[in-house]
């Protein structure tokens, strides 16, 4: 099997992480309220995916689990609780939000104290709680979503497109995570970089695309329907 490229790689995800950063701030007055959390969120995960990418560079042993557990498995996810509070209209949504926000930052303080060596390798434990966090959120908002007359417009209604990237960019990478954790010898590396890399290429192919249908919606609090 040919080597797979794995710099390489990491340079053409940057490129589609730079784009939708920078596209973001270009076109934030179209993409509704909150968006402010999201250019945050890419734009740490830009820099950290530079800074890691650049250290493997001199170093390929370079551990890059103690960065990536604060920079993007905390604050990167904080950011997204917080936007999808500001999009959030139901009020009892909002509460769960608001709880799983509470759930998310104890989780992390929890894992952090108890499990040995969380900042050295990738804590998937914790990273299986925010995950399932971050999915009752999208599920917070495609029900208000499907519920409201933003259905009418839903092409134009980019917390919609941040929802399906989100699925795409997390759930898509999860089977491949348990298999990799738990079969560490079966999964070929090269596999496991290819599937991850096309994965996170659609997952931001989908946030990128989303921009450009993008267009603020008047603002209404519709009454919400179970």
């Amino acid at each position: 099997m040919i080597e797979w490229n794995r710099d390489a790689a990491g340079y053409v995800q940057l490129v589609f992480i730079l784009m939708y950063f920078v596209l973001l701030i270009v076109k934030r007055k179209k993409l509704g309220n909150g968006i402010f959390y999201l250019i945050i969120a890419a734009g740490i995960v830009f820099f950290t995916d530079t800074y890691i990418l650049t250290m493997r560079l001199d170093n390929p042993k370079f551990n890059s689990a103690p960065i990536y557990s604060v920079a993007v498995n905390f604050f990167v996810f904080l950011l997204y609780f917080l936007y999808f509070r500001i999009i959030l209209h139901n009020e009892k949504s909002r509460q769960t939000n608001l709880v799983t926000l509470i759930i998310f930052v104890s989780s992390y303080l929890i894992f952090a104290v108890t499990t040995k060596n969380f900042f050295k390798v990738f804590p998937f434990n914790f990273y299986f709680t925010e995950l399932i966090l971050l999915v009752v959120n999208i599920f917070l908002v495609l029900r208000e979503t499907f519920n409201s007359d933003k259905i009418l417009n839903i092409k134009s209604y980019y917390p919609f497109w941040v929802c399906i990237g989100m699925m795409a960019l997390y759930l898509g990478i999860t089977p491949l995570l348990i298999i990799s954790h738990s079969l560490v010898n079966v999964m070929n590396v090269n596999i496991f970089f290819i599937i991850l890399f096309l994965i996170n290429i659609l997952g931001y192919s989908i946030l990128i695309t989303g921009i450009f249908y993008g267009n603020k919606l008047k603002k209404k609090r519709e009454p919400f329907r179970n």
